[in-house]
């Protein structure tokens, strides 16, 4: 499902056969350079259970794709007063 697109640059819902894709992803030392860190690869186990197994209200989870490629996850959700606060 689609739930953003402009152009060649679209954000379609994250689907349990991404797996595969967010383990590679998550596994690249230049990705988790920015992403929890070198020493925090994660395997197939752990992309199940923070990817695919906790539920939080209101937050979407999505694969960025740019003419039909797979280029990248992003998720997004309702800032809170709290963050509202913090971040103006």
């Amino acid at each position: 499902m689609i739930l953003f697109q402009n152009g060649d640059l679209s954000v379609r819902r994250l689907e349990q056969e991404d797996a595969p894709l967010l383990v590679r992803w998550l596994s690249d030392p230049a990705v988790l350079e920015y992403y929890e860190g070198r020493d925090c690869p994660h395997d197939l186990e752990r992309v199940q259970t923070n990817f695919y197994e906790s539920e939080e209200e209101g937050l979407y989870r999505g694969i960025v794709q740019y003419m039909g490629q797979d280029i990248g996850y992003i998720q997004f959700y309702p800032v809170g007063r709290e963050e509202l606060t913090e971040y103006g």
